[in-house]
């Protein structure tokens, strides 16, 4: 196959992930490339074709006629050529390959690691070192081929997957509640001891939504900053302050009557889990299988 005949294969398959997923960058994501590299190669395509595919704004994508009629033609093409290349294809149990992870320690530990042992039974020649701290590595001096990531993603040049959202919860003992009050709105929190956890977003401030839908971030202070969600978790079971932390962290606790939630009216901005990788990490058989691991059992439906 010519290069040229490799390049309009891709664009093609570009062009299918698009619509398929709606928009360019869920497409990116599936893919595990840029999103200019999916701007490039539809512009390219329809360029080749000579006809408009897609009709693009700030908001949305819309499929052109011809765009539609070129889908149904090439899906099957594209399907049965991916379904080849897939690593579920080839064999588990002969496919070898190291992987290096870096992932912040508790999410490790109840998110990653419970994952291992399938994963390892399926592909037991891939070896897996997992390095836990809170610390954000430099992913590419440390030599690591995926992070897990809360929030905020430090690493531009690499593609970051969507896992899951998780809701963020003010909380404070009952202890607490009795010798202090509860916040009635979130600027109240300013009359109250917080415990901030350094280790997601902007632990300074606690982001809400008001009840007429406004975008809410309120500053916060406290005598304790820890970047470590399950030692606030703690601190706040012994009655030291409230906190907002992600709801892994919390939900047991608010059930068994440790810790109350405060302020539940107000609709607290969800917090990203995401998976950051290489764009080359798409193409290693082996990191593409831990990667397909982590999807199939962490994303959200």
């Amino acid at each position: 196959m010519s290069q040229e005949s490799m390049d309009k294969f891709k664009a093609m398959t570009i062009f299918s992930a698009v619509v398929e997923e709606g928009t360019m960058s869920a497409a990116a994501r599936r893919l595990g490339i840029a999103n200019s590299v999916v701007t490039k190669n539809l512009n390219q395509l329809e360029h080749w074709l000579d006809r408009k595919l897609i009709y693009r704004s700030t908001r949305n994508l819309q499929l052109s006629q011809e765009g539609r009629l070129y889908y149904e033609q090439i899906k099957e093409i594209i399907h049965s050529v991916e379904k080849l290349e897939s690593p579920t294809n080839l064999d588990h149990k002969t496919m070898t390959g190291s992987i290096k992870i870096t992932s912040p320690i508790i999410f490790g530990k109840q998110l990653l690691s419970p994952l291992l042992p399938a994963f390892h039974i399926e592909y037991p020649g891939i070896n897996i070192e997992l390095i836990l701290h809170d610390d954000f590595d430099d992913l590419v001096k440390g030599g690591f081929d995926l992070a897990l990531r809360v929030s905020r993603l430090p690493d531009s040049n690499f593609i970051a997957k969507r896992l899951q959202s998780m809701r963020l919860r003010v909380v404070a003992s009952p202890a607490y509640i009795e010798l202090h009050g509860a916040p009635s709105t979130p600027e109240s929190l300013s009359r109250h001891i917080c415990l901030i956890d350094k280790s997601i977003g902007n632990a300074k401030r606690w982001d809400f939504i008001s009840l007429r839908g406004d975008n809410l971030s309120v500053p916060v202070y406290g005598p304790l900053s820890i970047n470590n969600a399950e030692c606030i978790a703690q601190l706040c079971t012994d009655g030291i302050g409230v906190s907002q932390l992600p709801e892994i962290f919390v939900n047991d606790l608010i059930n068994n009557g440790q810790l109350v939630e405060l302020l539940p009216e107000y609709a607290i901005d969800d917090f990203y889990i995401s998976l950051l990788y290489h764009q080359k990490g798409a193409t290693n058989p082996a990191t593409k299988a831990f990667i397909d691991h982590l999807t199939k059992n962490l994303s959200e439906k």
